[in-house]
């Protein structure tokens, strides 16, 4: 079932989701290895690995397919990924015949962005060696989009035949320092983020890295040879000046495209829910993808 993102939006505001959300953020729950046992349920085939003791899991079409999707979720860089995730992995499985490997990174408070980041680029290194004839993407939501195009830029200076050349984005967080003024001006409107709590937890994911270092912001790093990104954001989120602030830095670098996605009224991140509105997003990244 689907629901109206007015609905969802007005129930967020009535439970102060963003209020949960930032507590949780910066004092996650016990870690129940959620993704694991979700993706067990599924009936799609699939195989486990890993990576220092995260696991990272693919997922495995119906048919062959050359096109692999490596994905990252949000939550902050401190929750675990959720059912909605999950569904989504599903939905790119099942209608668009995309490999999906998702791994469960190390989070936030407990592991800090230069571990983290590591450790995704070793999974990545991996998934390459297993499928050495595959065509790579990156997805991130969120937190998970940050991550993506950190691990995007970082791959840049090695030489590795398999780096992605679409990298695709859902709200993402580009920018752990939240300094943008127009974000400010945007806080009464985000339903799901609180501008102090989420600072509070980018600071935990930084760890002894500063706040504008690429590792932990990516958008202080360099755009160059990034290929084609498709970004999606909506313009009640806290977030939106920065997907504005990308998009003034691509138009400045070489060997990247850029199609972005504004969404008047929509949500920070809401795409990943089951709204009526996600799903012509969902299904452009899809395709994007194929």
């Amino acid at each position: 079932m689907r629901y109206s993102a007015k609905l969802v939006k007005n129930l967020f505001k009535l439970l102060n989701m963003k209020k949960i959300v930032g507590i949780s953020m910066i004092a996650p729950p016990k870690r129940r290895n959620l993704t694991l046992k979700q993706l067990s349920r599924t009936d799609i085939p699939q195989k486990i690995y890993q990576i220092d003791g995260f696991e990272l899991i693919t997922l495995l079409p119906a048919a062959p397919s050359r096109h692999h999707v490596f994905y990252l979720h949000g939550g902050g860089y401190a929750l675990e990924a959720s059912p909605f995730h999950k569904n989504l992995q599903e939905r790119f499985v099942k209608r668009y015949n995309l490999k999906v490997s998702y791994f469960n990174y190390p989070l936030a408070p407990e592991n800090t962005a230069d571990k983290t980041l590591a450790l995704t680029e070793k999974a990545f290194e991996h998934l390459c060696y297993l499928y050495p004839d595959d065509e790579f993407r990156f997805f991130g939501d969120s937190a998970g989009g940050g991550l993506a195009t950190s691990l995007a830029q970082r791959l840049k200076r090695i030489d590795l035949a398999q780096r992605p050349k679409k990298l695709a984005l859902v709200s993402p967080w580009l920018d752990v320092t939240i300094s943008d003024p127009r974000s400010a001006a945007l806080q009464a409107k985000d339903v799901l983020l609180e501008k102090d709590l989420l600072s509070e937890a980018g600071e935990n994911y930084a760890g002894r890295l500063a706040l504008d270092d690429p590792r932990v912001s990516p958008i202080y790093g360099n755009f160059d040879g990034l290929g084609e990104m498709l970004v999606i954001a909506g313009t009640d989120e806290i977030l939106y000046p920065d997907v504005l602030r990308l998009k003034e830095k691509v138009a400045h670098s070489s060997g990247t495209t850029l199609k972005l996605e504004v969404v008047p009224g929509m949500m920070h991140n809401f795409v990943i829910y089951p709204l009526r509105e996600s799903t012509p997003y969902i299904d452009q990244i899809g395709e994007f993808f194929q």
